[in-house]
């Protein structure tokens, strides 16, 4: 059954980022009342002209304190569904331990506390990560593959997941978990291996690779991620999903390509030992109950966000 989104208010967790941003946007486009939770009115970005025309209702509010923000606690109790985005990821921390609480903190307990102020939910989506896999044994990974996470960010997905899964179970709330392989394209403000690269090869700076450069990724593009993210808020269909586009890219064969499109002058040089894992998701479940199927290669989408990175300059 196909969910019908016009009028619904909808919010939107980490509204304000990369894929929020844009899901913002389809979702308005749609006619959804949309809310959206960030930290910083001052710090809207895309959303600013939605936010000021009135056309999305925006709510200052940090997750982990939101229970002391009574108007907010309040101006919740009607959302229809909840599209939880808002994850730590970014932030650097020399101390294992403080980037542990940080990640538990904004990744779990902010989800608990969002929840406890949601009453009559029809439907959640959950951006999770193919992180929660962490090292495995044979590339392309499914979803009925073993979940074992070795960064905190991963711990801090996976721990989400499973306190949704039960939540949701307990509130009968229909549950739809994405993980989502490497999302890149414009509003890439991370500090991962595409940006780096196209910062690195506009200024005809060296790209410095560990190892041979030989590891394995797959990346999707931001416009998949979108198409993929509102098929599983129409569709109806509850589950896990893994969002990728199921091909493989060498980080050697990456930063070639990145040089070619910019016509840089930049070299590339080798370094150390890498300790990145290979990785690789299958998709086909997402291509068959949410009829989803990449469309943006990665030469398409490599081009869109190195124009994007040139107007930023």
């Amino acid at each position: 059954m196909i969910r019908d989104i016009r009028d619904k208010k909808i919010l939107v967790t980490g509204g304000t980022g990369q894929v929020g941003s844009f899901l913002v946007e389809e979702l308005s486009k749609k006619g959804a009342n949309v809310f959206v939770i960030g930290r910083d009115q001052k710090k809207l970005k895309e959303i600013e002209s939605l936010v000021k025309s009135e056309k999305i209702t925006f709510l200052e509010c940090d997750l982990t304190d939101i229970k002391k923000n009574k108007a907010i606690s309040e101006s919740l109790n009607k959302i229809d569904f909840l599209v939880h985005l808002s994850s730590e990821m970014s932030e650097v921390y020399t101390d294992p331990i403080d980037n542990a609480h940080n990640t538990i903190n904004v990744n779990i307990n902010g989800i608990i506390n969002l929840l406890s102020t949601l009453i009559k939910l029809e439907g959640i989506v959950y951006a999770s990560s193919t992180a929660v896999y962490g090292k495995v044994k044979k590339i392309p990974v499914n979803e009925k593959n073993l979940t074992n996470p070795v960064t905190f960010y991963g711990c801090g997905k996976l721990g989400a997941e499973k306190y949704l899964n039960i939540f949701c179970s307990f509130n009968s709330i229909p549950l739809t978990i994405l993980r989502y392989s490497t999302i890149y394209g414009p509003r890439n403000r991370t500090n991962q291996v595409i940006p780096a690269f196209i910062k690195k090869a506009l200024q005809n700076k060296a790209i410095t690779l560990f190892g041979k450069g030989k590891n394995i990724r797959d990346f999707v593009y931001i416009s998949d991620v979108i198409n993929a993210t509102m098929k599983a808020i129409t569709n109806n269909q509850e589950g896990v999903f893994n969002i990728a586009t199921g091909k493989k890219c060498s980080t050697y064969e990456l930063a070639k390509k990145i040089i070619k499109l910019t016509n840089s002058k930049s070299k590339i040089i080798f370094k150390g030992i890498s300790n990145e894992l290979d990785f690789l998701s299958d998709s086909e479940k997402a291509k068959i109950n949410l009829k989803f199927k990449s469309k943006i290669n990665l030469d398409e989408g490599l081009l869109k966000e190195i124009e994007w990175h040139k107007k930023k300059a």
